[in-house]
């Protein structure tokens, strides 16, 4: 099989939601989204996503294709900061709409959580930020979470940017593998919302690097 790294049309927006709510199925994300939201009820993402393909400029909303079968199965969404950007830019957090049968106030916490996070360790200073890495579970470990976040450790090398993301549990390892480093963590007590525990994300950051050596943005697999 071939994988290959492309960028996302408007037309792959339900599909890509469709891998996002199959991935999002940990503790949290199911406090957080305690029911699949069917394609009627996902509004709310399908423009804000519609809006990121096609009107913002720092946005790298990237697709890994299995070519012989013509299907997504993988997704990223990096934004490139390549020069400093002004505080009115950054500093405030706007709200954010939610599809339906979201727990509003859940996914609020955590998306406040992590602006705040955003904010304080990276402000406005030119780089990289990796906002979403999901695959879908029926092809995982085929290589394509891989392939798609070398693909923007690569932009950011070229254009002498850092990189930053908050990883979860689960994609940790990946991320430690590619040169990430730990910064402090993202703690939310689950117990408020029914649940059990602390739900941990690990905010990392990668320094640019010089002649690193990374995958094509397509692969072939025996």
């Amino acid at each position: 099989m071939v994988l290959m790294v492309e960028k996302a049309q408007e037309a792959d927006i339900e599909r890509l939601l469709d891998i996002m709510y199959a991935a999002f199925r940990d503790p949290w994300d199911c406090i957080m989204y305690p029911k699949i939201p069917a394609p009627e009820a996902r509004g709310a993402s399908i423009e804000r996503w519609r809006d990121e393909i096609s009107e913002d400029p720092t946005m790298r909303f990237m697709k890994a294709v299995d070519t012989d079968v013509g299907e997504i199965i993988a997704l990223a969404r990096w934004n490139v900061y390549e020069v400093e950007r002004p505080e009115s830019e950054w500093k405030s957090t706007g709200a954010r709409k939610w599809d339906v049968g979201t727990n509003f106030e859940a996914a609020n916490e955590f998306y406040n959580a992590v602006c705040e996070k955003r904010k304080r360790i990276m402000g406005g200073n030119p780089h990289c930020r990796l906002n979403m890495l999901v695959c879908d579970p029926q092809h995982q470990r085929r290589g394509a979470g891989r392939l798609l976040l070398h693909w923007g450790l690569k932009l950011a090398d070229g254009l002498g940017l850092d990189a930053y993301l908050e990883a979860s549990s689960k994609g940790y390892h990946l991320y430690q593998s590619a040169g990430f480093e730990d910064v402090e963590t993202l703690d939310i007590d689950m117990s408020k919302y029914g649940g059990h525990g602390i739900h941990q994300h690990f905010v990392m950051t990668r320094s640019a690097q010089q002649n690193h050596s990374v995958e094509n943005a397509s692969r072939s697999i025996p």
